[in-house]
């Protein structure tokens, strides 16, 4: 008898395997765990042993529903990416910034997210949905599928490496040990030796114009500014293409 061979994507499997007796649980219901598991302590910490204990049954049962740990990361990945629908307003411009906008907040709301997307997991029904929303948003820019594909990726590759900044500093702070007023006090305290050297007369001053703005609005304030210049750039490639 030939061997069966289960496919490598975990959407073209049944939800559940044909052995064993009528689950008790879904596949989604686990990923939900998974998913909380990430938010609240990091990738690292989601295992079949942690999220069985979670949910109170046997790591072996967990088998039924995943054939690796892969496929639970790829679940996690497009659970993660449900909701946040676009409606085109006609224009493209303002369509892309909310959509990077949600994209920043969901990767806030999720900060393994960043890293587990740039491992190019399986496209899931969210992220395909997502796909085809932005896809249509660009359509008034009368550009390839292709060409517009490259702009979604763009986009989304900025929104990624800023908000891993952000998770970096956050986590940071909370691996330092240190109270949140102390780390201020001391990364004020090293900024202010580096203006004094005056060997970095140029990053001096730009410290002080930084800290004339919140640090919570000087983050909100960076990311639309360097969206804009994406978005300006784009709208520069087809204005020349209009001539």
């Amino acid at each position: 008898m030939a061997e069966t061979v289960v496919p490598s994507v975990i959407w073209m499997r049944p939800t559940r395997g044909s052995r064993g007796p009528q689950p008790s649980r879904d596949r989604e219901a686990i990923t939900r765990t998974a998913i909380t598991i990430a938010d609240r302590e990091g990738v690292a910490a989601v295992s079949m042993r942690r999220i069985a204990a979670e949910i109170g049954t046997g790591t072996s049962s967990l088998y039924r529903y995943f054939a690796r740990k892969d496929d639970l990361l790829n679940l996690m990945v497009d659970g993660a990416l449900a909701g946040g629908d676009s409606r085109s307003s006609g224009d493209w411009r303002a369509d892309m910034r909310q959509v990077a906008e949600g994209l920043r907040a969901r990767f806030k709301d999720h900060p393994w997210l960043c890293s587990a997307l740039a491992g190019k997991p399986t496209l899931g029904p969210n992220r395909m949905r997502t796909l085809e929303q932005s896809l249509s948003l660009l359509e008034a820019t009368k550009l390839s599928l292709t060409e517009r594909l490259t702009i979604i990726d763009t986009v989304a590759s900025y929104v990624r490496g800023y908000v891993a900044s952000e998770v970096a500093d956050i986590a940071a702070r909370a691996q330092s040990g240190l109270a949140e007023e102390q780390w201020d006090s001391d990364q004020a305290e090293y900024a202010e030796s580096l203006k004094r050297s005056g060997s970095y007369p140029l990053s001096a001053a730009l410290f002080i114009e930084l800290e004339k703005t919140e640090s919570e609005h000087r983050q909100s304030e960076g990311f639309s500014a360097g969206l804009d210049i994406i978005l300006d750039g784009i709208q520069v490639r087809l204005n020349l293409r209009r001539l």
